[in-house]
Protein backbone atom coordinates (compact mmCIF):
# COMPACT_ATOMS: atom_id res chain seq x y z
CA UNK A 1 0.00 0.00 0.00
CA UNK A 2 0.91 3.35 -0.98
CA UNK A 3 1.57 5.64 1.67
CA UNK A 4 -0.58 9.09 1.42
CA UNK A 5 2.13 11.37 2.61
CA UNK A 6 4.30 10.42 -0.38
CA UNK A 7 1.28 11.78 -2.38
CA UNK A 8 1.25 14.84 -0.53
CA UNK A 9 5.46 15.35 -0.84
CA UNK A 10 4.82 15.00 -4.70
CA UNK A 11 2.21 17.03 -5.19
CA UNK A 12 4.10 19.92 -3.14
CA UNK A 13 6.90 19.26 -5.43
CA UNK A 14 4.40 20.32 -8.60
CA UNK A 15 2.83 22.70 -6.93
CA UNK A 16 6.48 24.36 -6.63
CA UNK A 17 7.57 24.60 -10.25
CA UNK A 18 6.56 26.82 -12.96
CA UNK A 19 7.52 24.44 -15.68
CA UNK A 20 5.06 21.83 -17.11
CA UNK A 21 7.59 19.30 -18.11
CA UNK A 22 8.61 19.51 -15.09
CA UNK A 23 4.93 18.39 -13.39
CA UNK A 24 3.99 16.02 -15.96
CA UNK A 25 7.10 14.16 -14.94
CA UNK A 26 6.52 14.40 -11.51
CA UNK A 27 3.26 13.37 -11.54
CA UNK A 28 3.78 10.49 -13.95
CA UNK A 29 6.37 8.91 -11.52
CA UNK A 30 3.49 9.35 -8.78
CA UNK A 31 0.94 7.14 -11.27
CA UNK A 32 3.92 4.85 -12.33
CA UNK A 33 4.71 3.82 -8.53
CA UNK A 34 1.14 3.20 -7.61
CA UNK A 35 -0.57 -0.28 -7.21
CA UNK A 36 -3.22 -1.55 -8.74
CA UNK A 37 -6.41 1.12 -8.11
CA UNK A 38 -4.52 3.57 -6.42
CA UNK A 39 -3.78 4.88 -9.76
CA UNK A 40 -7.72 6.10 -10.34
CA UNK A 41 -8.02 7.02 -6.47
CA UNK A 42 -5.29 9.25 -6.62
CA UNK A 43 -6.45 10.35 -10.24
CA UNK A 44 -9.96 11.52 -8.33
CA UNK A 45 -8.10 13.52 -5.64
CA UNK A 46 -6.15 15.58 -7.69
CA UNK A 47 -8.84 16.27 -10.38
CA UNK A 48 -12.29 16.38 -7.80
CA UNK A 49 -13.44 13.37 -9.44
CA UNK A 50 -13.28 11.65 -6.03
CA UNK A 51 -15.23 8.45 -6.97
CA UNK A 52 -16.56 6.26 -9.77
CA UNK A 53 -19.35 7.34 -11.02
CA UNK A 54 -21.50 3.98 -10.11
CA UNK A 55 -20.90 5.84 -6.57
CA UNK A 56 -24.20 8.03 -6.49
CA UNK A 57 -23.20 10.79 -4.48
CA UNK A 58 -20.44 13.12 -3.32
CA UNK A 59 -18.46 13.46 -0.52
CA UNK A 60 -20.70 16.83 0.29
CA UNK A 61 -18.37 17.91 2.68
CA UNK A 62 -18.43 22.30 3.08
CA UNK A 63 -16.64 24.69 4.53
CA UNK A 64 -18.51 24.75 7.91
CA UNK A 65 -18.14 20.60 8.33
CA UNK A 66 -14.12 21.11 7.55
CA UNK A 67 -13.82 24.52 9.41
CA UNK A 68 -15.70 23.34 12.84
CA UNK A 69 -13.20 19.79 12.70
CA UNK A 70 -10.39 21.63 12.48
CA UNK A 71 -11.06 23.99 15.69
CA UNK A 72 -12.43 20.61 17.37
CA UNK A 73 -9.38 18.21 16.53
CA UNK A 74 -6.70 20.36 16.57
CA UNK A 75 -8.20 23.04 19.18
CA UNK A 76 -6.23 26.21 18.04
CA UNK A 77 -7.05 30.04 18.01
CA UNK A 78 -9.69 30.42 15.44
CA UNK A 79 -8.61 34.06 15.26
CA UNK A 80 -5.63 32.90 13.78
CA UNK A 81 -7.28 30.39 11.19
CA UNK A 82 -9.61 33.54 10.30
CA UNK A 83 -6.19 35.65 9.64
CA UNK A 84 -4.64 33.04 7.27
CA UNK A 85 -7.68 32.38 5.68
CA UNK A 86 -7.76 36.22 4.65
CA UNK A 87 -4.39 35.90 3.78
CA UNK A 88 -4.51 32.72 1.23
CA UNK A 89 -7.80 32.23 0.61
CA UNK A 90 -6.45 28.43 1.23
CA UNK A 91 -8.19 26.44 3.02
CA UNK A 92 -5.79 23.80 3.04
CA UNK A 93 -3.34 26.33 3.70
CA UNK A 94 -5.85 26.79 6.91
CA UNK A 95 -5.63 23.44 7.80
CA UNK A 96 -1.90 22.85 7.44
CA UNK A 97 -1.55 25.10 9.91
CA UNK A 98 -3.87 23.98 12.42
CA UNK A 99 -2.34 20.40 12.49
CA UNK A 100 0.42 22.24 13.09
CA UNK A 101 -0.30 24.07 16.14
CA UNK A 102 -2.27 21.12 17.45
CA UNK A 103 0.81 19.13 17.18
CA UNK A 104 2.68 21.35 19.32
CA UNK A 105 -0.47 21.33 21.52
CA UNK A 106 -0.68 17.25 22.08
CA UNK A 107 0.96 14.33 20.82
CA UNK A 108 -1.01 12.68 18.14
CA UNK A 109 -0.65 8.75 18.31
CA UNK A 110 -0.82 8.36 14.18
CA UNK A 111 -0.91 5.23 12.44
CA UNK A 112 0.47 6.44 9.24
CA UNK A 113 -2.23 6.91 6.46
CA UNK A 114 -2.55 4.87 2.98
CA UNK A 115 -4.02 6.18 -0.03
CA UNK A 116 -6.36 4.26 0.40
CA UNK A 117 -7.64 4.68 4.07
CA UNK A 118 -8.59 8.34 2.36
CA UNK A 119 -10.11 7.06 -0.23
CA UNK A 120 -12.66 4.78 1.93
CA UNK A 121 -12.84 7.54 4.49
CA UNK A 122 -13.88 9.34 1.67
CA UNK A 123 -16.12 6.46 0.13
CA UNK A 124 -17.91 6.70 3.00
CA UNK A 125 -18.69 9.99 3.46
CA UNK A 126 -20.09 10.06 -0.32
CA UNK A 127 -22.46 6.82 0.57
CA UNK A 128 -23.85 8.58 3.75
CA UNK A 129 -27.40 8.83 3.44
CA UNK A 130 -30.45 10.31 5.61
CA UNK A 131 -30.84 11.32 9.16
CA UNK A 132 -27.55 11.57 10.91
CA UNK A 133 -25.33 11.77 7.78
CA UNK A 134 -23.62 14.97 8.24
CA UNK A 135 -22.45 13.82 12.08
CA UNK A 136 -21.15 10.82 9.93
CA UNK A 137 -19.35 12.97 7.55
CA UNK A 138 -17.66 15.42 10.13
CA UNK A 139 -16.37 12.02 12.19
CA UNK A 140 -15.53 10.42 9.19
CA UNK A 141 -13.22 13.63 8.52
CA UNK A 142 -12.10 14.05 12.17
CA UNK A 143 -10.51 10.76 11.94
CA UNK A 144 -8.42 11.51 9.07
CA UNK A 145 -7.49 14.82 10.48
CA UNK A 146 -5.89 13.21 13.64
CA UNK A 147 -3.84 10.82 12.12
CA UNK A 148 -2.78 13.03 9.69
CA UNK A 149 0.64 15.25 9.34
CA UNK A 150 0.59 19.04 8.71
CA UNK A 151 1.14 18.40 5.11
CA UNK A 152 -1.48 15.49 4.70
CA UNK A 153 -4.33 17.65 6.44
CA UNK A 154 -3.73 20.14 3.97
CA UNK A 155 -4.30 17.70 0.62
CA UNK A 156 -7.07 16.31 2.72
CA UNK A 157 -9.10 19.73 3.03
CA UNK A 158 -7.81 20.72 -0.98
CA UNK A 159 -9.11 17.15 -1.88
CA UNK A 160 -12.55 17.69 -0.80
CA UNK A 161 -13.07 21.13 -1.99
CA UNK A 162 -11.08 20.35 -5.29
CA UNK A 163 -8.86 22.89 -4.80
CA UNK A 164 -5.61 21.37 -5.99
CA UNK A 165 -3.88 24.01 -7.48
CA UNK A 166 -1.30 22.73 -9.70
CA UNK A 167 -2.56 24.09 -13.16
CA UNK A 168 -4.67 22.73 -16.13
CA UNK A 169 -5.38 20.28 -13.53
CA UNK A 170 -7.30 17.82 -15.49
CA UNK A 171 -4.77 18.36 -19.28
CA UNK A 172 -1.77 17.74 -16.76
CA UNK A 173 -2.96 14.53 -15.30
CA UNK A 174 -3.82 13.10 -18.70
CA UNK A 175 -0.38 13.98 -20.04
CA UNK A 176 0.99 12.35 -17.03
CA UNK A 177 -1.60 9.35 -17.23
CA UNK A 178 0.03 8.94 -21.03
CA UNK A 179 3.55 9.07 -19.99
CA UNK A 180 3.11 6.42 -16.82
CA UNK A 181 1.07 3.95 -18.93
CA UNK A 182 3.24 4.55 -22.25
CA UNK A 183 0.35 5.64 -24.25
CA UNK A 184 0.04 8.57 -27.18
CA UNK A 185 -1.22 11.36 -25.46
CA UNK A 186 -4.00 11.66 -27.96
CA UNK A 187 -5.37 7.96 -26.76
CA UNK A 188 -5.88 9.40 -23.09
CA UNK A 189 -7.22 12.58 -24.29
CA UNK A 190 -9.87 11.14 -26.36
CA UNK A 191 -11.47 9.46 -23.32
CA UNK A 192 -11.24 12.22 -21.40
CA UNK A 193 -13.41 13.84 -23.82
CA UNK A 194 -15.71 10.80 -23.89
CA UNK A 195 -16.25 9.76 -20.18
CA UNK A 196 -15.91 13.53 -18.78
CA UNK A 197 -14.59 11.80 -15.69
CA UNK A 198 -10.71 11.26 -14.79
CA UNK A 199 -11.41 9.32 -12.13
CA UNK A 200 -12.99 6.89 -15.18
CA UNK A 201 -9.94 7.80 -17.35
CA UNK A 202 -7.34 5.90 -14.73
CA UNK A 203 -9.53 2.95 -14.39
CA UNK A 204 -10.17 2.61 -18.19
CA UNK A 205 -6.23 3.48 -18.61
CA UNK A 206 -4.88 1.26 -15.91
CA UNK A 207 -6.91 -1.90 -17.46
CA UNK A 208 -5.81 -0.71 -21.03
CA UNK A 209 -9.76 -0.02 -22.18
CA UNK A 210 -9.03 2.98 -24.67
CA UNK A 211 -12.09 2.82 -26.12
CA UNK A 212 -15.13 4.96 -24.57
CA UNK A 213 -17.52 2.36 -23.55
CA UNK A 214 -21.01 3.23 -25.58
CA UNK A 215 -23.33 1.39 -24.19
CA UNK A 216 -26.77 2.07 -22.78
CA UNK A 217 -26.45 2.68 -18.67
CA UNK A 218 -23.05 4.58 -18.87
CA UNK A 219 -22.94 7.93 -19.30
CA UNK A 220 -20.34 9.85 -21.65
CA UNK A 221 -19.17 13.19 -22.00
CA UNK A 222 -21.57 15.78 -24.27
CA UNK A 223 -21.35 17.27 -27.21
CA UNK A 224 -20.78 21.23 -26.63
CA UNK A 225 -22.25 24.35 -28.52
CA UNK A 226 -20.07 27.39 -29.07
CA UNK A 227 -22.20 30.73 -28.08
CA UNK A 228 -22.63 33.43 -31.07
CA UNK A 229 -23.39 37.02 -30.39
CA UNK A 230 -25.81 37.67 -33.26
CA UNK A 231 -27.45 36.18 -36.59
CA UNK A 232 -24.77 37.53 -38.38
CA UNK A 233 -21.85 35.76 -36.60
CA UNK A 234 -23.93 32.50 -36.68
CA UNK A 235 -23.65 33.67 -41.01
CA UNK A 236 -20.30 33.61 -40.84
CA UNK A 237 -19.64 30.19 -39.39
CA UNK A 238 -23.17 27.94 -41.19
CA UNK A 239 -23.56 27.45 -44.34
CA UNK A 240 -27.00 27.83 -45.85
CA UNK A 241 -30.09 26.93 -45.03
CA UNK A 242 -29.26 26.82 -41.74
CA UNK A 243 -30.27 24.06 -39.53
CA UNK A 244 -31.70 25.31 -36.44
CA UNK A 245 -33.52 23.60 -33.14
CA UNK A 246 -35.33 25.82 -29.91
CA UNK A 247 -32.41 26.65 -27.19
CA UNK A 248 -34.26 25.27 -24.36
CA UNK A 249 -34.01 26.31 -20.58
CA UNK A 250 -34.18 23.01 -19.14
CA UNK A 251 -31.87 19.96 -17.77
CA UNK A 252 -29.46 18.98 -20.86
CA UNK A 253 -29.93 14.97 -20.06
CA UNK A 254 -28.59 11.61 -21.99
CA UNK A 255 -31.41 9.21 -22.14
CA UNK A 256 -30.43 5.61 -22.18
CA UNK A 257 -33.04 2.16 -22.33
CA UNK A 258 -31.65 -1.24 -22.21
CA UNK A 259 -34.10 -4.13 -21.65
CA UNK A 260 -36.22 -3.34 -18.53
CA UNK A 261 -33.58 -0.84 -17.73
CA UNK A 262 -33.84 3.06 -18.28
CA UNK A 263 -31.60 6.30 -16.80
CA UNK A 264 -31.24 9.93 -17.47
CA UNK A 265 -28.14 11.10 -16.84
CA UNK A 266 -27.35 14.84 -16.91
CA UNK A 267 -24.16 17.33 -17.83
CA UNK A 268 -22.53 16.15 -14.75
CA UNK A 269 -22.54 12.47 -15.50
CA UNK A 270 -25.24 12.34 -12.51
CA UNK A 271 -27.62 9.93 -12.81
CA UNK A 272 -31.09 11.60 -12.13
CA UNK A 273 -33.56 8.86 -12.99
CA UNK A 274 -35.42 9.34 -9.13
CA UNK A 275 -36.24 12.92 -10.16
CA UNK A 276 -38.13 12.00 -13.28
CA UNK A 277 -40.09 8.83 -12.99
CA UNK A 278 -42.44 9.55 -15.39
CA UNK A 279 -39.99 10.20 -17.95
CA UNK A 280 -38.34 6.66 -17.14
CA UNK A 281 -41.65 5.13 -17.97
CA UNK A 282 -42.14 6.76 -20.98
CA UNK A 283 -38.37 5.00 -22.05
CA UNK A 284 -39.44 2.24 -21.23
CA UNK A 285 -42.32 1.91 -23.20
CA UNK A 286 -39.61 2.43 -26.24
CA UNK A 287 -39.10 -0.89 -28.06
CA UNK A 288 -35.42 -0.31 -28.63
CA UNK A 289 -32.26 0.11 -26.66
CA UNK A 290 -31.25 3.62 -26.87
CA UNK A 291 -29.57 6.52 -26.01
CA UNK A 292 -30.63 10.04 -26.90
CA UNK A 293 -29.07 13.64 -26.55
CA UNK A 294 -32.00 15.76 -25.32
CA UNK A 295 -33.28 18.35 -22.57
CA UNK A 296 -35.44 18.01 -19.41
CA UNK A 297 -37.87 20.95 -19.79
CA UNK A 298 -41.06 21.59 -17.30
CA UNK A 299 -43.60 22.25 -20.14
CA UNK A 300 -47.43 22.99 -19.41
CA UNK A 301 -50.08 23.74 -21.98
CA UNK A 302 -47.49 23.66 -24.49
CA UNK A 303 -45.08 26.30 -23.50
CA UNK A 304 -41.54 26.02 -21.81
CA UNK A 305 -41.44 26.91 -17.85
CA UNK A 306 -38.19 28.87 -16.62
CA UNK A 307 -35.36 26.32 -15.50
CA UNK A 308 -35.53 27.29 -11.43
CA UNK A 309 -39.18 25.23 -11.61
CA UNK A 310 -36.97 22.30 -11.73
CA UNK A 311 -34.99 22.90 -9.73
CA UNK A 312 -36.60 21.30 -6.34
CA UNK A 313 -37.19 18.16 -8.20
CA UNK A 314 -33.45 17.16 -7.96
CA UNK A 315 -33.28 18.39 -4.68
CA UNK A 316 -36.59 16.15 -3.35
CA UNK A 317 -35.43 12.94 -1.76
CA UNK A 318 -39.10 11.55 -3.19
CA UNK A 319 -40.26 11.80 -6.45
CA UNK A 320 -42.60 14.45 -7.29
CA UNK A 321 -44.52 15.28 -10.51
CA UNK A 322 -44.48 18.95 -10.33
CA UNK A 323 -43.91 20.73 -12.39
CA UNK A 324 -45.12 18.55 -15.61
CA UNK A 325 -42.35 18.10 -17.76
CA UNK A 326 -41.46 16.75 -20.87
CA UNK A 327 -38.03 15.20 -22.53
CA UNK A 328 -37.08 16.92 -25.98
CA UNK A 329 -35.01 14.54 -28.36
CA UNK A 330 -32.84 16.22 -30.70
CA UNK A 331 -30.16 13.45 -30.94
CA UNK A 332 -29.61 9.76 -31.29
CA UNK A 333 -26.39 8.41 -30.22
CA UNK A 334 -26.76 4.60 -30.41
CA UNK A 335 -29.79 2.30 -31.29
CA UNK A 336 -29.95 -1.21 -30.81
CA UNK A 337 -26.41 -2.20 -30.74
CA UNK A 338 -25.31 0.10 -33.04
CA UNK A 339 -23.11 3.54 -32.35
CA UNK A 340 -24.13 6.30 -33.98
CA UNK A 341 -21.90 9.07 -33.13
CA UNK A 342 -19.48 8.87 -35.97
CA UNK A 343 -22.45 9.64 -38.54
CA UNK A 344 -23.81 13.23 -40.05
CA UNK A 345 -25.87 14.91 -37.94
CA UNK A 346 -28.55 15.21 -40.24
CA UNK A 347 -28.22 11.45 -40.70
CA UNK A 348 -28.52 10.77 -37.25
CA UNK A 349 -31.61 13.02 -37.17
CA UNK A 350 -33.01 11.25 -39.98
CA UNK A 351 -32.80 8.01 -38.25
CA UNK A 352 -34.31 9.78 -35.20
CA UNK A 353 -37.31 10.52 -36.37
CA UNK A 354 -37.62 7.22 -37.97
CA UNK A 355 -37.93 5.76 -34.22
CA UNK A 356 -41.66 7.62 -34.28
CA UNK A 357 -40.59 9.45 -30.73
CA UNK A 358 -44.07 11.36 -29.89
CA UNK A 359 -46.36 11.78 -26.76
CA UNK A 360 -46.89 14.17 -23.34
CA UNK A 361 -43.18 12.88 -22.13
CA UNK A 362 -41.06 12.30 -25.22
CA UNK A 363 -40.69 14.67 -27.63
CA UNK A 364 -38.81 15.02 -30.94
CA UNK A 365 -37.38 18.04 -30.43
CA UNK A 366 -38.88 20.05 -33.88
CA UNK A 367 -36.55 21.28 -36.51
CA UNK A 368 -36.42 24.35 -38.82
CA UNK A 369 -34.67 25.71 -41.65
CA UNK A 370 -33.70 29.20 -42.66
CA UNK A 371 -32.29 30.06 -46.17
CA UNK A 372 -31.13 33.96 -44.76
CA UNK A 373 -30.27 36.08 -42.06
CA UNK A 374 -33.68 37.55 -42.25
CA UNK A 375 -35.38 34.63 -42.04
CA UNK A 376 -33.16 33.40 -39.07
CA UNK A 377 -33.86 36.32 -37.30
CA UNK A 378 -37.75 35.80 -37.55
CA UNK A 379 -36.94 32.17 -36.19
CA UNK A 380 -35.09 33.70 -33.53
CA UNK A 381 -37.89 35.93 -32.56
CA UNK A 382 -40.55 33.45 -32.76
CA UNK A 383 -38.77 31.01 -30.43
CA UNK A 384 -38.53 33.82 -27.77
CA UNK A 385 -41.69 34.52 -28.21
CA UNK A 386 -43.02 31.00 -27.12
CA UNK A 387 -40.61 31.25 -24.01
CA UNK A 388 -37.70 29.55 -25.37
CA UNK A 389 -33.76 30.97 -24.94
CA UNK A 390 -33.13 31.12 -28.52
CA UNK A 391 -31.76 28.92 -31.00
CA UNK A 392 -29.53 26.41 -31.43
CA UNK A 393 -27.76 26.19 -34.84
CA UNK A 394 -26.36 22.93 -36.20
CA UNK A 395 -23.84 21.77 -39.25
CA UNK A 396 -25.84 18.65 -41.03
CA UNK A 397 -22.33 16.83 -41.91
CA UNK A 398 -20.97 16.81 -38.32
CA UNK A 399 -20.29 14.04 -35.99
CA UNK A 400 -21.30 13.87 -32.20
CA UNK A 401 -17.99 14.62 -30.60
CA UNK A 402 -17.86 13.43 -27.63
CA UNK A 403 -17.15 16.25 -24.39
CA UNK A 404 -15.99 18.29 -27.54
CA UNK A 405 -16.83 22.00 -27.60
CA UNK A 406 -16.29 23.52 -31.31
CA UNK A 407 -18.08 25.26 -34.36
CA UNK A 408 -20.68 22.30 -35.50
CA UNK A 409 -22.76 23.08 -33.35
CA UNK A 410 -23.51 27.15 -31.98
CA UNK A 411 -26.02 28.83 -29.45
CA UNK A 412 -28.22 32.17 -30.59
CA UNK A 413 -29.57 33.40 -27.03
CA UNK A 414 -30.63 36.89 -25.65
CA UNK A 415 -29.81 38.07 -22.26
CA UNK A 416 -32.72 38.87 -20.92
CA UNK A 417 -32.09 42.18 -18.96
CA UNK A 418 -29.35 44.02 -16.68
CA UNK A 419 -29.40 46.37 -13.84
CA UNK A 420 -27.19 48.89 -12.45
CA UNK A 421 -26.33 47.83 -8.03
CA UNK A 422 -24.24 48.79 -5.36
CA UNK A 423 -21.58 46.14 -4.10
CA UNK A 424 -22.48 45.52 -0.95
CA UNK A 425 -19.45 43.03 -0.08
CA UNK A 426 -17.75 40.14 -1.28
CA UNK A 427 -16.16 36.85 -0.48
CA UNK A 428 -12.76 35.64 -1.09
CA UNK A 429 -12.23 33.19 -4.37
CA UNK A 430 -10.58 29.98 -4.59
CA UNK A 431 -8.25 28.83 -7.04
CA UNK A 432 -6.39 30.94 -9.33
CA UNK A 433 -8.46 33.60 -7.66
CA UNK A 434 -7.32 33.01 -3.86
CA UNK A 435 -6.72 36.17 -2.26
CA UNK A 436 -8.98 38.58 -4.22
CA UNK A 437 -12.48 39.42 -3.35
CA UNK A 438 -13.88 37.96 -6.22
CA UNK A 439 -17.55 37.00 -5.24
CA UNK A 440 -19.59 39.97 -5.29
CA UNK A 441 -22.56 40.56 -3.20
CA UNK A 442 -24.42 43.25 -4.63
CA UNK A 443 -27.93 45.43 -3.68
CA UNK A 444 -30.31 47.72 -5.12
CA UNK A 445 -32.11 50.54 -3.59
CA UNK A 446 -35.46 50.57 -1.25
CA UNK A 447 -35.74 54.53 -0.25
CA UNK A 448 -33.03 55.11 1.65
CA UNK A 449 -31.70 51.41 2.09
CA UNK A 450 -30.04 49.01 -0.18
CA UNK A 451 -31.41 45.81 -0.30
CA UNK A 452 -29.48 42.47 -1.19
CA UNK A 453 -30.24 41.03 -4.57
CA UNK A 454 -27.54 38.22 -5.29
CA UNK A 455 -23.44 37.75 -5.78
CA UNK A 456 -21.82 37.09 -8.96
CA UNK A 457 -18.41 36.41 -9.79
CA UNK A 458 -17.63 35.82 -13.30
CA UNK A 459 -17.38 38.45 -15.89
CA UNK A 460 -14.55 40.24 -14.05
CA UNK A 461 -11.02 40.49 -15.92
CA UNK A 462 -8.29 39.33 -13.97
CA UNK A 463 -6.79 43.19 -13.62
CA UNK A 464 -10.61 44.30 -13.08
CA UNK A 465 -10.46 41.81 -10.10
CA UNK A 466 -7.15 43.26 -8.70
CA UNK A 467 -8.40 46.81 -9.09
CA UNK A 468 -11.74 45.76 -7.40
CA UNK A 469 -9.98 44.02 -4.42
CA UNK A 470 -7.54 46.33 -3.65
CA UNK A 471 -10.52 49.13 -3.73
CA UNK A 472 -13.40 47.21 -1.41
CA UNK A 473 -9.95 46.35 0.82
CA UNK A 474 -10.47 50.67 1.16
CA UNK A 475 -14.26 50.28 2.01
CA UNK A 476 -14.57 47.44 4.70
CA UNK A 477 -16.35 48.26 7.53
CA UNK A 478 -16.64 44.92 8.99
CA UNK A 479 -14.57 42.28 8.21
CA UNK A 480 -15.55 38.11 8.65
CA UNK A 481 -12.32 36.69 7.18
CA UNK A 482 -13.54 34.80 4.07
CA UNK A 483 -16.39 37.94 3.60
CA UNK A 484 -16.17 41.67 4.15
CA UNK A 485 -19.06 44.09 3.67
CA UNK A 486 -18.16 47.61 2.21
CA UNK A 487 -19.23 51.53 2.14
CA UNK A 488 -21.77 51.25 -0.49
CA UNK A 489 -19.53 53.42 -3.05
CA UNK A 490 -19.20 51.33 -6.43
CA UNK A 491 -21.91 50.34 -9.18
CA UNK A 492 -21.42 47.24 -11.29
CA UNK A 493 -23.76 46.63 -14.35
CA UNK A 494 -24.74 42.57 -14.13
CA UNK A 495 -26.28 40.47 -16.56
CA UNK A 496 -28.74 37.63 -15.99
CA UNK A 497 -31.46 35.22 -16.96
CA UNK A 498 -33.99 34.75 -14.84
CA UNK A 499 -35.54 36.88 -11.81
CA UNK A 500 -37.79 35.29 -9.15
CA UNK A 501 -39.43 36.28 -5.74
CA UNK A 502 -37.17 34.16 -3.18
CA UNK A 503 -36.37 35.42 0.42
CA UNK A 504 -32.73 34.05 -0.34
CA UNK A 505 -31.90 37.35 0.13
CA UNK A 506 -33.34 40.55 1.54
CA UNK A 507 -34.53 42.07 -1.31
CA UNK A 508 -37.09 39.76 -1.48
CA UNK A 509 -35.33 38.76 -5.15
CA UNK A 510 -32.85 36.54 -6.41
CA UNK A 511 -30.62 35.96 -10.09
CA UNK A 512 -30.23 33.18 -11.90
CA UNK A 513 -27.02 33.14 -13.78
CA UNK A 514 -26.17 36.53 -12.16
CA UNK A 515 -22.84 38.21 -14.47
CA UNK A 516 -20.86 41.09 -14.28
CA UNK A 517 -21.11 42.72 -17.10
CA UNK A 518 -19.01 45.68 -16.56
CA UNK A 519 -17.83 47.93 -14.04
CA UNK A 520 -19.17 51.50 -13.77
CA UNK A 521 -17.25 53.70 -12.68
CA UNK A 522 -19.19 56.52 -13.93
CA UNK A 523 -22.19 56.31 -11.79
CA UNK A 524 -22.45 57.03 -8.51
CA UNK A 525 -24.17 54.67 -5.93
CA UNK A 526 -27.60 56.50 -5.75
CA UNK A 527 -27.43 56.33 -9.49
CA UNK A 528 -28.40 52.45 -9.14
CA UNK A 529 -31.04 50.93 -9.97
CA UNK A 530 -34.05 50.27 -7.19
CA UNK A 531 -36.04 47.93 -5.97
CA UNK A 532 -39.43 49.14 -8.11
CA UNK A 533 -37.22 48.25 -11.23
CA UNK A 534 -36.54 44.98 -10.53
CA UNK A 535 -40.77 44.43 -9.26
CA UNK A 536 -41.19 45.85 -13.07
CA UNK A 537 -38.79 43.34 -14.49
CA UNK A 538 -40.52 40.67 -12.58
CA UNK A 539 -43.36 41.24 -14.02
CA UNK A 540 -42.74 41.85 -17.73
CA UNK A 541 -40.71 38.51 -17.47
CA UNK A 542 -44.19 37.37 -16.46
CA UNK A 543 -45.66 38.81 -19.26
CA UNK A 544 -43.09 37.42 -21.75
CA UNK A 545 -44.26 34.14 -19.92
CA UNK A 546 -47.98 34.31 -20.48
CA UNK A 547 -48.37 35.49 -17.09
CA UNK A 548 -49.43 31.29 -16.23
CA UNK A 549 -46.19 30.81 -14.37
CA UNK A 550 -45.34 31.03 -10.52
CA UNK A 551 -42.02 32.31 -10.18
CA UNK A 552 -41.62 32.32 -6.58
CA UNK A 553 -38.66 30.58 -5.45
CA UNK A 554 -39.40 27.31 -3.87
CA UNK A 555 -36.76 27.11 -1.37
CA UNK A 556 -35.27 29.38 1.45
CA UNK A 557 -32.29 29.89 2.58
CA UNK A 558 -30.56 32.51 4.77
CA UNK A 559 -29.11 35.75 3.01
CA UNK A 560 -25.28 35.84 2.53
Amino acid sequence: MTGFLSVCEALERVASTTSKKAKVAVLAALLKGLEGEEVEMVVGFITGHLMPWEIKGETSVGFSTIWGSLLEVYRCEERELAAQLARTGDMGAVAELAAQRGLRQESFSREPLSVRDVWVAFQRMAEARGEGSARERAARLRGLLHRASPPEAKYIVKFLLGEVRVGAVEGLVAEALARAFGLAPGAVEALRAALGHMYEVARHVRRGLLEPPLEPGRPLGFMLALPLKSAEEAAERFQRPFYCEYKYDGIRAQAHKRGGQAWLFSRRLEDISASFPELIGQLLSLPHDIILDGEVVAFREGRPLPFFMLQHRLRRKEPLRSPPVAYFAYDLLYLDGQPLISLPWLERRKRLEALGISGAGLVLAPLFTAQDVGQLKELFERALSLGYEGLMLKDPQSPYRLGMRGGSWAKLKRELFTLDVVVMGAELGHGKRAGLLSDLIFGVWDGEELRVLGKAYSGLTDEELGWITSRLRELVVRDEGFRVWVRPELVVEVSFDALRRSDRHSSGYALRFPRIKALRLDKRPEEADDLQRVRELYELQRARLGGQVDLDEEVSRPPP
